[in-house]
């Protein structure tokens, strides 16, 4: 047979492909590796009391503060504030953890 079923069937894959009548071969795409990167910490220097010299916090004393001088403040005196609340509700929770000490 000069026409058999196995010569007409071409695999076309694009447009260009069926105008041009022409095969394409398809190569892999290669991705680069993922390369982790570690995030950066934030580092703000603070005047933290000691543990060892209890200093008075003064409410205007907090109040000068940010809210992530105010966390780390909290986290020396064994509170953890959640930055998400307002500046002057994060200052009277830590105002009143340390008065009850």
């Amino acid at each position: 047979m000069i026409n058999s079923f196995e010569h007409t069937i071409k695999k076309m894959t694009r447009f260009g492909d069926l105008v041009g009548g022409n095969e394409t071969v398809m190569t892999p795409i290669t991705t680069p590796p993922v390369v982790k990167e570690e995030p950066v910490k934030e580092t703000v220097e603070v005047n933290v009391p000691d543990k060892d010299f209890p200093q008075v916090v003064t409410k205007q004393d907090l109040m000068k503060m940010t809210k992530i001088e105010l966390e780390k403040v909290g986290r020396t005196y064994g509170i953890e504030l959640d930055r998400r609340l307002s500046h002057a509700k994060l200052v009277v929770q830590l105002k009143a953890f340390i008065d009850s000490k």
